[in-house]
């Protein structure tokens, strides 16, 4: 099932060239607008915290918005491929519903992850108390860190195809997903699993074209933290010393590489999403007839 994820995902690249271009010049224009835009609005000293949490809430806004709608014409565009206009790119209702999901969603993961940290700053000091062997403790610490983490991927890629759900059923959908991915789950996480792992390899290889040296050091004296903070401050350093021309084609790769991550990526539930419910193009009104 894996190999037909990515499958869907890539026919989008594949068919539909002209827009995944659009798409990424939208979405890196955009994320660097709203970038701005927060610099520009932050004030320099907040005298409340109100003052100081409206210019995050702005731009979070905005950028949730501006994610929901590439969303959901990538969805679109690998769902209903003959739903045509300008680049699949509309603003209406889906768009809206798209957005409030990812906007509970945001909400939610916050509120959890400020849980988790309230539980573990008690369960770290109980060990604290409990466990005096300092070597104990910071082993129990790891393994629950581990165990948080893989529950979170876990729920997280469960939930992932709720996005083009909510697209195909014209209603906010979580528990749907939940349901229609119950034993998919390494499917879905091998799919985005893959496309990690070719996007890394293209974002060192062209690290490697401007940097091998500085790479070959970081192999030779072996992954560890001290070595990799010191081979990214070397990094930051050769790069500032690489010629005008190579700095812009260095910084195009990796924005080309980042535009790819975040159209592959949606273009993945899209496909993960019809591969479950076993669907072909146009059955949109199937679907909201069993709703």
């Amino acid at each position: 099932m894996i190999g037909s994820i990515l499958g869907g995902a890539f026919r989008l690249l594949r068919q539909h060239p002209l827009s995944v271009l659009v798409w990424s010049i939208l979405y890196l224009a955009g994320i660097f607008a709203i970038g701005l835009l927060r610099i520009a609005i932050a004030p320099a000293a907040p005298d409340g915290v109100a003052a100081a949490l409206l210019p995050a809430l702005l731009t979070q806004t905005l950028t949730i918005a501006l994610i929901a709608v590439l969303i959901t014409a990538a969805t679109r565009a690998t769902l209903h491929p003959y739903k045509r206009g300008a680049f699949y790119l509309r603003l209406g209702a889906n768009e809206l519903r798209v957005f409030a999901l990812l906007a509970m969603l945001t909400i939610g993961s916050g509120v959890v992850l400020f849980l988790l940290a309230l539980a573990n700053g008690f369960v770290l000091g109980l060990l604290g108390w409990l466990l005096p062997n300092e070597s104990a403790r910071q082993l129990l610490a790891a393994l629950l860190f581990v165990a948080e983490l893989a529950a979170f991927v876990f729920v997280q890629t469960r939930l992932a195809i709720a996005l083009p759900l909510t697209y195909l059923y014209e209603a906010i959908t979580v528990d749907e997903a939940w349901a229609q991915s119950r034993g998919h789950f390494w499917s879905i996480f091998g799919a985005f699993a893959v496309i990690a792992l070719l996007l890394c390899t293209a974002g060192l290889a062209l690290l490697a074209l401007f940097f091998l040296p500085t790479l070959a050091l970081l192999a030779q004296s072996g992954l560890n933290g001290t070595a990799i903070v010191q081979t990214l401050l070397m990094l930051v350093i050769a790069a500032k010393n690489l010629p005008i021309l190579a700095q812009l084609v260095l910084v195009v790769g990796l924005l080309v590489l980042m535009a790819l991550s975040f159209v592959l990526n949606t273009a993945t539930l899209a496909s993960a999403a019809r591969m479950m419910l076993g669907l072909k193009d146009g059955q949109i009104e199937d679907l909201r007839r069993q709703r």
